[in-house]
């Protein structure tokens, strides 16, 4: 029997060692640039609500219209936030290469190896550029200060329209719903609070019966988008004025993560 190469045998251990060890080391690095910042955006999202006291509790005007200076507010937050939709651009190239390369039928090793290498970096910035933006999100709320629940319902109602198109809801809800159980659950809060505040249903001018309609319709389908019928005519009115100024810093890319409490969504579709 021949005698084994120490050289060789060490060389083999070494190479066994990196196949195994850098993968590893790179889920690690990518879990702390995940955890670190969705740690952050916990603690900020905590102190926000403590800052805010009462006014955390949002509850919309009786009539559902965004008062001006909130709107104003909502439109400086929206352009803190819009160039984050680069960042998930450069992240998403790695995946749109995949289905490129598919539609195509390549064999071309080249290209393939390409693909390969740009969804490799892509599998591996998701995760970390998901949690950068609830950080990024939560830090602009904080110093606004404006609450969730505030900014959920008004990005609800002012990206209404956006958020029902087919473009949009396949783009960023891939898992069949519109909301996570969480969000929806916060949107329907609001309605029920802006409906203790409204005078009753005596007064058919009022829109109490549109808003418990409304709310009826969310608890029976849960995943129901708010208004997803139509806005309210007040609202609508309302949120038409900014139209222009709301389109320039949507952004589709992140939509769906716009109205979620955490990430835990997020990384789920991401994983997907």
């Amino acid at each position: 029997m021949g005698k084994i190469n120490p050289s060789a045998a060490k060389g083999c251990g070494i190479l066994a060692a990196v196949v195994v060890g850098v993968p590893l080391l790179i889920v690690g690095v990518v879990g702390v640039k995940t955890w670190v910042p969705l740690q952050r955006a916990s603690e900020t999202l905590v102190e926000l609500d403590r800052s805010l006291g009462s006014d955390s509790i949002y509850v919309p005007t009786p009539s559902g219209e965004i008062p001006t200076e909130r709107m104003e507010l909502f439109l400086e937050l929206r352009e803190m936030l819009i160039s984050a939709c680069g960042d998930y651009g450069t992240v998403q190239k790695g995946f749109n290469a995949v289905e490129s390369l598919e539609s195509k039928d390549s064999g071309n090793p080249h290209e393939v190896g390409d693909v390969a290498v740009g969804l490799g970096g892509a599998a591996l910035s998701i995760t970390p550029f998901l949690a950068r933006y609830f950080e990024l999100r939560n830090d602009v709320l904080f110093t606004a200060p404006m609450g969730l629940q505030e900014y959920s319902y008004i990005y609800a109602v002012a990206y209404h329209d956006r958020l029902l198109s087919d473009e949009i809801q396949n783009e960023i809800f891939s898992n069949g719903e519109a909301l996570s159980p969480e969000a929806a659950m916060m949107l329907r809060g609001c309605l029920r609070r802006q409906l203790e505040a409204m005078p009753g249903c005596a007064d058919e001018t009022s829109g109490w019966e549109a808003v418990e309609t409304e709310l009826n319709s969310m608890e029976v389908d849960p995943s129901r988008l708010l208004w997803q019928d139509g806005l309210p005519d007040a609202v609508l009115e309302g949120v038409a004025s900014y139209r222009k100024r709301l389109d320039q810093v949507f952004c589709g890319a992140t939509a769906g993560l716009e109205m979620e409490q955490d990430a835990r969504r997020a990384l789920w579709i991401a994983i997907e």
